[in-house]
């Protein structure tokens, strides 16, 4: 591992901090390609980082391999072919981030598996790998939720929903593997003293005492309140029929997942 240590001084005073470089998967004597970063206060601290970039590296290596002109022939190939044909084309930016950062949780050797090897006894495993020990990045080795490992299944399923479609695979295995069940939470919602004194306390940052009464007022997402504009109000209704949503750095509004405006009654407390 190329982990080294540099020290610094400026205004007086001294310290070091440890980094770590090594070679792209897939790099060559012409063409080298070199990832690194630094700023980590030890040398383990750098260790496990460098270990963890080094697994997503090749990860997104093993992502990129499949070439548009050819049959996806490995899990990773076909979670490419997955996300260019299906997921840029039919799913919300938003949704297929979510998506992508789901894959990058999947073992790499399991995602260089050719898709007719891959058993449900396989997933099984690797359900498992991901309950005990599935982070990645600075969470290296930490437990994966219950909910996150069972949403990480159903986009495998899906990607082999659609390869069944595409004549690429016989038999999607991830219905016969275990993936976990997450546990039953129940809803819970503040009474009426508990939502005034929540809007009433909440000072910063600015209008949050607004945002707040609104979405108690109406029931709207996040997303669905800050994509709201004034034209939306009509006398005591509002009209709800975007969502703000951001991508990276981008921002930008889009439809309902239904397609389908809906028409809510803004209690007269609300509309002082």
């Amino acid at each position: 591992m190329a982990i080294r240590k540099r020290k610094w001084k400026s205004g007086g005073k001294t310290g070091e901090a440890w980094s770590y470089c090594f070679d792209a998967p897939g790099s060559t004597r012409e063409n080298r390609k070199q990832i690194r970063e630094s700023g980590f206060a030890s040398k383990k601290e750098a260790q496990d980082a460098e270990t963890a970039r080094r697994i997503e590296a090749q990860r997104e290596f093993e992502l990129q391999k499949a070439t548009p002109g050819e049959v996806p022939g490995s899990l990773a190939g076909l979670l490419k072919e997955f996300f260019t044909e299906h997921g840029a084309k039919s799913l919300a930016p938003k949704t297929l981030q979510r998506y992508r950062e789901m894959a990058d949780y999947l073992d790499a050797d399991l995602l260089a598996m050719p898709i007719p090897n891959i058993k449900p006894l396989h997933l099984s495993r690797e359900w498992n790998r991901l309950l005990t020990s599935g982070g990645r990045g600075r969470k290296l080795g930490k437990p994966l939720s219950r909910k996150t490992v069972r949403n990480i299944a159903g986009l495998v399923s899906s990607a082999y929903t659609r390869a069944l479609r595409w004549g690429i695979a016989e038999v999607n295995p991830v219905p016969a593997s275990d993936p976990p069940v997450p546990k039953k939470k129940e809803g819970i919602a503040l009474s009426v003293e508990q939502a005034e004194e929540l809007i009433e306390s909440a000072t910063n940052p600015w209008g949050m005492s607004v945002f707040l009464e609104l979405d108690a007022a109406t029931g709207a997402r996040r997303g669905e309140l800050l994509g709201l504009r004034w034209s939306d109000l009509d006398a005591n209704h509002m009209i709800i029929g975007r969502s703000l949503s951001q991508v990276g750095q981008e921002v930008f509004l889009k439809e309902p997942k239904n397609k389908k405006f809906r028409k809510v009654t803004i209690p007269p407390s609300s509309l002082k």
